[in-house]
């Protein structure tokens, strides 16, 4: 068996838009865990045999929607304050960038880079003892897009 190439977790980070012209995309810090979910709602159709009604029937389906969200845990790096409060106190979507150092498809653009617009939430929690920890809410607004890059180093 030929063992998988996989990615390390630094080799993903979240970048969020500023807004500004030209828009300026910064890392926040912190992280320590990632989800990146993207779904489709669907609707199923009963889809009979013709030759043979009593026989079982296959279901189709059919993709309604897409949608897409993150989440991002970690510590609450005081750096990445400031960025997370203007988002998040926004009404309006900000816009974001999510990269896979390594995941694109040939020599010329070797990375990945998911690019959308978002609604952030924000938690925060702490317990005595204990480092305040962070947790980022993506909720996408309209399309996600992948496109293949070069990340300059």
């Amino acid at each position: 068996m030929a063992r998988p190439t996989t990615f390390s977790y630094g080799k993903g980070r979240l970048l969020i838009g500023d807004g500004a012209t030209p828009e300026v995309f910064v890392a926040p810090c912190g992280f320590n865990q990632a989800n990146v979910t993207i779904d489709k709602a669907t609707n199923d159709t009963t889809v009979p045999d013709c030759d043979d009604p009593d026989a079982a029937v296959w279901s189709e389906k059919d993709v309604t929607t897409m949608s897409w969200t993150m989440q991002f845990q970690g510590v609450l790096a005081k750096e990445s304050w400031p960025l997370y409060r203007k988002a998040t106190f926004s009404s309006a979507p900000v816009n974001i960038h999510f990269e896979i150092k390594g995941g694109g498809a040939d020599v010329a653009t070797p990375d990945l880079r998911f690019a959308g617009q978002a609604h952030i939430k924000v938690q925060i929690q702490a317990q005595r003892g204990e480092k305040f920890q962070v947790t980022v809410d993506l909720e996408g607004t309209g399309e996600l897009v992948p496109s293949d890059i070069l990340i300059a180093a």
